[in-house]
């Protein structure tokens, strides 16, 4: 599990709050109390990850807007040549919107698996991570279908371009 900040300081986090969810066992308090702070940790969480889960979706209702705009401009010949990302920048683009995506994923995961390494199980944290990843996952195949689409537009474009000059070459002056 790779440790960056935010991972680092919600495992010291869980870790605390471990340690004083046995100190109040200790002192005589009943299991649902003494977890209580766990609980909200956990619960503050996943309110937080249903905002991302939400901000995501938008994020891959428009990579998805995009593929579907990209499919109806390349089938008008004369628009298409302007689509050509020649620079590669719209696909770098999206390479690193995947990128993000992903790490978030992986920083998903980790939380999980730290409140898992407590002995914190919830079917709320389940369901909210399932959803999140979910999210991550379909908004990382729109982002892969937009690259192929976009790769293959721009390799059809080029092949017409050099037929063309091809042609113009070949034709006598």
């Amino acid at each position: 599990m790779r440790q960056g900040p935010v991972t680092a300081s919600i495992g010291e986090l869980l870790q605390k709050l471990k340690k004083v969810e046995h100190k109040m066992r200790s002192a005589g308090l009943p299991l649902f109390l003494a977890r209580l702070p766990v609980w909200v940790l956990c619960l503050h969480y996943c309110v937080m990850m249903r905002g991302k889960t939400t901000r995501i979706r938008r994020i891959a209702r428009h990579i998805e807007s995009w593929l579907s705009a990209m499919h109806e401009l390349v089938q008008q010949e004369e628009t298409s040549r302007e689509l050509l990302d020649i620079g590669k920048g719209m696909q770098d683009d999206i390479e690193a919107t995947k990128r993000t995506l992903l790490s978030l994923r992986e920083l998903c995961v980790n939380i999980g698996e730290m409140f898992s390494g407590i002995g914190f199980r919830s079917r709320l944290l389940d369901w909210t991570q399932n959803g999140f990843l979910r999210v991550i996952d379909d908004s990382c195949s729109a982002a892969i279908n937009l690259q192929i689409t976009l790769a293959s537009h721009d390799e059809r474009v080029l092949a017409l371009l050099r037929q063309e000059q091809a042609q113009q070459l070949a034709a006598p002056a």
